[in-house]
């Protein structure tokens, strides 16, 4: 593999990872925060970051498998 894109994909794979794990992070955050906020809307919250954190950590195993095919 050519050195140039495989430093490129590496750059893109720790992008994936980096935002994968912001979206887990912030999602657990405001699953944890207490306040005057109503349940309903902290689950909605938690759902759309949940499922962007699982769906960066995919594409970024999707990356990592093409890598090394």
């Amino acid at each position: 593999m050519d050195v140039e894109l495989y430093k490129k994909i590496r750059k893109r794979l720790l992008m994936f990872y980096f935002a994968a794990g912001m979206n887990l992070i912030m999602g657990l955050w405001v699953l944890s925060a207490g306040g005057p906020v109503a349940s309903g809307t902290r689950t909605v919250i938690v759902f759309v970051f949940l499922p962007f954190a699982a769906l960066n950590f995919y594409m970024a195993r999707k990356l990592k498998k093409e890598r090394d095919a």
